[in-house]
Parts: structure tokens; sequence; C-alpha cells
């Protein structure tokens, strides 16, 4: 529906339905314009719809969301909304009020946030079907009356539909009179019925667990768990707003806390949210809650858009009471939200790595705090953050896991320095002798095994011993890494492959090239040469291209159809197989040496969820940790299984450099085809910054940089950035709002990313 301009003679007031609208890609963070509803559309605008609106001197229609309607009286003249989109609204009030909040604090226009907050596929009506309905015009005795004559199969027809005050689907009706479709048709076209199509549900896709019968575990919470549940129990039966952080070891059993805390508020009658990390995880979680819930809503990347757009319609109308999913999961449309629980808070893919740059886990806080619900947030080995907040902050509390289910022991770790292994074996060495032996006296025990193996591929560098020239990307500044299943090498960043060269491509040089470094590829063949017969697979990207296959690999490991799983941190969380007895991990200090301060809490967080694998049941545990830095602090601790010493050791380092979580961050970053021009940019802006920072005169604020970024070139593009510190969030937003009101975040050629509460620095 469209409609025309109209416009204001000087002096003259109107009075009118107007609506703010917030364009997808248009104007800063907060703009939004104003616009007359015309009459026609006010009884089909709503807020939260999607519209077009002219902008700019041409009018040219753009999309945009509509963030408030009101009556009110204007006397200068404002364009009038051209047309509605879609037929209602797919985001509620509070959705929008929640966008509002995130394009603020992560820098990002309003417009593309609220496009963010709805699934494409929800807004194009996808996996929706068309169900036509027939109607009754004139009944049998109008129709003798006129003297029409009517035949049996006619007849038929209109006898159902005089009975029935409601239209009656077309498919049905024609199914129980017997009647072909072209008898309706000739009726339809004579006006003794109407047929009308509407777009409805499917049936609900099918998850694989449809079948499975309601069932409560054999065991009864243990002390802990049931202290646990009391103290979340008491933030839901008040309905307020407050954060738990659920500290539990690996094998603690906090799944079964979130389970039996969301039971609680269904039998309330709300709605509850379980976010998980990765894809990968809801494999075995799906099947868990479906043995507890009648209506699980899975959400995740690996969806159709059809099951997507089925699942999200079914959330927002109540018929699914719990949802379960990864990043856009926190943002179902749940129309009576109780609880929301995530699940490993620390998990650094609950950042969005494109815009908005938001962070599930504060979204979530952000959503709980608007709502008043509580929010659970569960680790074994929390974020700093989270783990300061939770003895600093009245509106969060901590309760603790801190032995495992049935008192199981924690796994015996033993580390190895690879640099003592490689010189007594005067040559390279990717599994140690203490790792070989344990592995092969689980697979004697018939047990099972995981590797990890912190890089997939089959060498990470590929070096010659003559020249030193390493094989490096054309467009990015890393090296390429070796996938002998291929024979090519491939760069994980551009996607570049090239066959992998055996011979120095320096003309003076010419000597054979030789491949440093371990990927999963490697492992993988060194075990079938050790342990003829084993039964291996890999677990990584490159193998797991689809959802399907990582769940055909954890029935088949659960079947105990596989004896070691080898791959990368895919299989190091959440995971819960009885039969691992033995963990080893690869190279445990390759996340030790980068330049990133979170490096140590990296390195820590690995060890300790890897190491968790094993032993989870009445099978004893051994964890092999190979390192060539066994002295680092975060091996140390993770060795203990002792976080708290080592948050306290890792919060003093903050606290005295100042990161995280004493400052907060933003990171912007700027890139260029021409490194001098992304360097001048960069500075200039820098200058800029500061100067703001020194007019606000905020204390403990300050710009790092600029500088070359870790990760120099990608993609044919230099890469700098430069870090803004603030004491606080408040101040971060003081400063925000002045950046933004001065035009001092543009630039004139490079490209630039805003990064608030950055995850990552490479």
């Amino acid at each position: 529906m469209s409609t025309g301009h109209l416009w204001i003679e000087e002096g003259q007031r109107v009075e009118g339905v107007v609506a703010d609208v917030a364009p997808v890609l248009y104007g800063g963070r907060d703009r939004t314009y104003s616009y007359s509803v015309p009459a026609m559309l006010e009884s089909a605008v709503s807020v939260g719809q999607r519209v077009r609106v002219p902008i700019g001197r041409r009018g040219r229609c753009v999309t945009g969301f509509v963030v408030s309607l009101d009556r009110r009286v204007w006397d200068s003249t404002l364009r009038p909304l051209d047309s509605t989109i879609d037929p209602h609204s797919f985001l509620t009030p509070k959705l929008v009020a929640l966008g509002r909040e995130i394009a603020r604090h992560y820098h990002c226009s309003l417009g593309r946030t609220l496009k963010a907050l709805t699934p494409e596929a929800v807004r194009q009506g996808r996996g929706m079907v068309k169900v036509r309905y027939a109607r009754g015009v004139r009944g049998v005795d109008q129709l003798e009356a006129a003297g029409e004559r009517i035949s049996t199969q006619r007849r038929a027809l209109l006898d159902v539909l005089s009975r029935e005050n409601e239209p009656v689907r077309v498919d049905g009706l024609l199914q129980s009179t017997g009647t072909s479709p072209s008898v309706l048709r000739a009726m339809a076209k004579a006006n003794w019925v109407e047929i009308e199509t509407r777009l409805e549900e499917p049936a609900a896709p099918h998850n694989g667990e449809d079948d499975l019968s309601q069932a409560e575990p054999d065991f009864e919470p243990n002390d802990e768990q049931r202290a646990a549940l009391e103290a979340i129990g008491v933030a839901i039966d008040a309905k307020r707003f407050g954060v738990t952080l659920l500290y539990g070891v690996s094998g603690s059993g906090k799944t079964e806390v979130y389970i039996r805390a969301m039971r609680r508020v269904v039998e309330a009658g709300q709605q509850a949210i379980l976010l998980v990390p990765e894809i990968v995880l809801t494999t075995q979680l799906v099947t868990r809650l479906a043995l507890r819930f009648h209506d699980v809503a899975v959400q995740h990347s690996g969806l159709t858009e059809s099951q997507r757009s089925v699942i999200w319609r079914q959330v927002k109308s109540g018929e699914k009471t719990v949802v379960i999913g990864t990043r856009s999961a926190v943002f179902a449309p749940c129309p009576n939200l109780g609880l929301i629980c995530v699940d490993e808070e620390q998990e650094t893919s609950f950042k969005n790595l494109a815009a908005p740059r938001f962070h599930v886990r504060d979204v979530a806080i952000m959503r709980a705090q608007q709502l008043g619900i509580p929010v659970v947030l569960g680790s074994a080995t929390p974020s700093l953050e989270t783990w300061y907040r939770s003895e600093r902050r009245r509106d969060y509390q901590r309760v603790e896991l801190s032995r495992r289910v049935r008192d199981l022991p924690m796994p015996r770790v033993d580390v190895v320095d690879m640099d003592s292994e490689c010189a007594e074996a005067k040559g390279p060495v990717v599994l140690s002798r203490l790792m070989e032996q344990l592995l092969g006296e689980t697979l004697q025990r018939n047990e099972q095994a995981v590797l990890l193996v912190n890089r997939r591929g089959f060498a990470n560098r590929l070096v010659c011993p003559t020249c030193r020239t390493r094989l490096t990307c054309p467009n990015c500044n890393v090296g390429l890494v070796a996938h002998s299943a291929t024979g090519q090498s491939l760069c994980h960043y551009c996607r570049t492959r090239i066959d992998t060269p055996t011979v120095c491509s320096n003309v003076s040089c010419g000597a054979k090239l030789v491949q440093f470094g371990v990927g999963t590829q490697r492992v993988e063949s060194i075990l079938a040469a050790r342990f003829p017969g084993v039964r291996v697979r890999r677990v990584d990207s490159d193998t797991m291209t689809h959802r399907s296959h990582y769940r055909e690999v954890i029935e088949e490991f659960s079947a105990r159809k596989i004896d070691v799983l080898v791959g990368t941190q895919m299989i190091a969380k959440g995971l819960d197989f009885p039969f691992v007895s033995f963990v080893g991990m690869v190279e445990a200090d390759l996340s030790g040496v980068s330049s990133d301060f979170r490096a140590h809490e990296r390195l820590f967080q690995l060890v300790t969820q890897v190491a968790g694998r094993a032993g989870r049941a009445d099978v004893a545990g051994r964890v092999v940790v190979q390192t060539t830095d066994p002295t680092l602090p975060a091996m140390r601790f993770a060795l203990k299984h002792d976080f708290p010493a080592f948050a306290a050791n890792e919060l003093a380092v903050r606290e005295r450099i100042g990161w995280p979580p004493f400052r907060r961050l933003m990171r912007v970053v700027l890139s260029h085809q021409r490194e001098e021009v992304v360097r001048r940019e960069a500075e200039a802006l820098a200058e800029r910054v500061g100067e703001s920072i020194g007019a606000l005169s905020l204390s403990y604020a300050d710009v790092l940089g600029p500088s070359p970024c870790a990760l120099s070139r990608i993609r044919g593009k230099y890469r700098y950035d430069l870090l803004v510190r603030v004491l606080n969030a408040s101040d971060l937003r003081t400063l925000s709002d002045r950046l933004e009101a001065s035009g001092s975040l543009r630039v004139k050629k490079a490209s630039m990313m805003i990064d608030v509460d950055p995850v990552s620095l490479s």
C-alpha cells in the first residue's frame, strides 16, 4: 500500500499519527526520522514493523523499522510513510527497547540492530504453507428460490458449509464429500462460495527427539546442587532481576541445575531460554531436554530457513516453552519469559562477529534486567569479568559445585615438557612417550580417548630450512596451512588455495620445504601408523561441514564404534562420554604465546575443559598435556584444577596494568589497500579521540595506538587498530556520545570497524 506526499503551509499546525523510523543502513547509532502516518495506514502500522520511507533530497525509499508511534501536533513538513512491508510486526515493543540499548552500547545503527533481532527467513515467511478455505455465500434455499439447478456434488458441499460457522479447509471439504476441485472452482466462479488463502505453519520439524518420552533421572541432586537450585529458585519465585554465577567443576552437574530451574519456570506457566556457545553442543543437550520437557525449540544456524521460521513462530505463540540455541536464540520472542541460562558463559563464540558486535551473555543480562527476571551463567572456568562482578556487585551471586556428581575424582593431569622430549629424541616429536603409552593402555582396555589439537590441517608452517622463507598467503600476512588430504595449502582467513609446493620459491635457493607444526590431519595419520586397526575420527571444521556430520560422530562415539576422537576445540566443550578414560592435549601452549592479554585465561580454560572430558563415569581419568613452557602460571593452576587461585593471580596482573574487568575497552580497526593511507587515518583518529577524552576530563581514560593489528593484512587490506580504555560503561557511553555528535569517528578513505568489549585483539 503506497501513499502520496502531504506538505504543510507556513504557520499551519497539523495533528495526526507520527511514526519514528530507524532506517536499516542509514545514519548513526540512535538516528531515527519522523514520518506522518496517512489515515489509510494508521490501523496497519505497529511498533517494530518494517516499512518503506523516503530518505534524502531525492526521496529514495529505504527499509526501516517503526520504533515508536504516537499522536502529536507538528507545524513543519513531515514526509509521509510510504508503505508497509510486513503485514504485522515481528518485534515486540520490549525487543525494540532492547535493540535501542544494544545499538547504543555496541555503537551500531538502530535499524541494522533491529534487523539482526529477527531472522530474515521469518520476515520472508519461509516455511509457511498456503492453505485454502471455503465459506458458503448462498445457501441451498436461496439458490432453489432463484431457480438454480443444484447437482448432488454441489448440494453435498453446500450442506457441509451451511453447518459450519467458520470457513472450512478445502482439502478436507473435498475429501469428506468426495467432490472434485473443478466443481468447487465452478461454484466459486458463480459466487455460491468464497475461497480464501491463508499462510499457516506446517507440521513442526522433526528433530529426532519427538519419540522420546518424558523421564526424570533416577538420582536426586546432591547437597550442592540443591543449594544452587534453592538460590536460583528464590529469584525465580520473586520474579526479580539478578545474575547467578553457577561455578562448577567439569562433571559437577551444572546441566541438571539448568534443567530443574527451567522446569520450575515452565511449571509456573512461563518460558525459559538456554544458550549454548556452539551449534555442536546442542546435539546431546537437545536429547536430554527432550526427555524432560514436552515442547523444546531448537534455534541455531544449522536449521533450514523454513525450520527457523516455523520454530520462531511457535516460540512467539507460546507453543514452545523451552528454547535452546546459539547466539540468535537470545532474541527468541518468548511472550512470557521467566529465566535465561547461559552455558559456558566464558566462550568467545558468544561474541557476534558482524555488526552489531554484541556479546550474548551481556545481551542476556540486558534482556533479563529489562524484564525483571533472573539469569544463570554457568561455567567451570568463568570469564574473569563475570568472576570479578560476582565478588563485587550486589545484583550478582555465586553458587559453587565443587565436586563431581557421585563424588567421582577429578582426572590426574600430567604435563610433558616437549622441549626436553624433542631433545632426547634428537628430532621433532608429535606424541610424547607418556601420551603414546597411556593411549595404548587405554585402547588395550577397550576404553576410549580424546586427543585435542588446536589446529586443523596437516602442518601449520611450511618453511625452507636453508633461507628460512615461509610459505605465506599472497593476500594476508599469515602462513598457509598444509592439508594432506587434498594436497593443497589453505589460508583460513581469505580461503586462498594453492597446490602445496615441495621446493622453496626463492629462485636463488630451491631447497626442499619442511613442514612444521601439528594439525588434526597429521595426528590422525600418526595414530593410524602407530596403532594399526584403531578406529579414529577427525572432528574439525574441514570434516564437520554439516550439523548432521557431527551428530553422526557423537552417536558413533557413544555407541563405542570409534576408539579415538581427534579434533579441535569443538570436542573440548560440553560433551559427556562415560567410557573416555584418556585425554591428550597436543601443543597446549599455542594460545599462551598470543599477543592478546586474555591468552593466559584462554589457555587455562582450554586445558581445564579438555581435561574435564576424562573420567566422567566409573572409569578413572588420565590427562596428558604437552607444552613447551610448563612454567606458565595458567598451566600450573590448570594442572591443579584451581580456578580461584588462577583468577586471583590474573586479576592482580590486570589491575596493575589496567585491563578488563578494571577498564572497559572499545577497539577501532581501520583497513585499506594502501598501508600509508590506513596509518595516516588511524593516527588522525587517535588524536581526535584523545582530544575528546581531554575535553570530557575522563579519569583513567586513554588511547593505546594506533599500531598494526596482530593480523596486519587480510584479504589484501592493511589493518591498524587503536584501543580506547575507560573506567566503566558509563564513561564509555559518554565518550561514544561525544564522538558520535562531533563526527570524530568519521574517516575519509579507510574502512572502519568498532568493537565494544572485544574478546579478541587479532
